[in-house]
């Protein structure tokens, strides 16, 4: 689907009047767009022979953060897809409460995992920030950015579907998982927020260079 299109085809749609893609899909963009950055930062420190001593972990960071990027695009086409998938099984399910919360469930699943990615992907981050190449390092920042406004974007999807929910466990176990991060998440980000800033002033006095 988007993907593989030209970035305008996706825009155009998400601007167009019609119900996909939207938030949630926006929101594993955007956190690919982070996970870019923080390839772009590993790939021009990994290989730099002034960074020789810390290859052996960036290049770990790199491997995981991989990963989890290629996850994200498929993300940026699954909540379309379970967006698609809900609006047309509502018409069916009618008063079957059973089908109804498995169709708002499934629409729950690829934002819930955006949340989750990237909280792993800002604690990449904080490790990245500290051993990574110091003329990127805003990239490193930017990326932290982009991945806090992906949280919190996916966790606003996760919730509004979460109120047609009945399941009470579901619920609960949903709960459980989010709630923690959304301390977490800004912490991380304002952490590595400072450890950038601090690079960038040791970098305007001369030192570490």
């Amino acid at each position: 689907m988007y993907i593989d299109s030209p970035i305008k085809d996706y825009l155009d749609d998400l601007s167009a009047k019609r119900p996909a893609p939207g938030g949630g899909s926006a929101a594993a963009l955007a956190a690919a767009v982070g996970t870019g950055l923080m390839s772009m930062v590993a790939n021009f420190t990994a290989g730099n022979p002034k960074y020789r001593d810390v290859e052996s972990k960036v290049s770990d960071i790199l491997q995981k953060v991989k990963r989890y990027d290629k996850e994200l695009r498929k993300l940026i086409d699954e909540d379309v897809e379970a967006y698609e998938r809900l609006a047309s099984g509502l018409k069916s399910a009618g008063k079957d409460e059973a089908a109804v919360d498995e169709l708002y469930k499934a629409a729950i699943e690829p934002p819930f995992l955006v949340c989750e990615i990237t909280y792993n992907c800002l604690k990449l981050c904080m490790e990245l920030a500290g051993c990574a190449n110091r003329r990127l390092i805003t990239d490193a920042a930017i990326a932290a950015i982009m991945l806090e406004g992906a949280f919190f974007a996916a966790k606003f999807n996760v919730y509004i579907n979460l109120e047609h929910v009945k399941d009470m466990d579901y619920i609960g176990k949903i709960h459980k998982v989010i709630h923690p991060l959304e301390d977490a998440v800004p912490k991380l980000k304002e952490e590595i927020l400072e450890a950038c800033e601090e690079v960038i002033d040791q970098a305007r006095t001369g030192e570490g260079a």
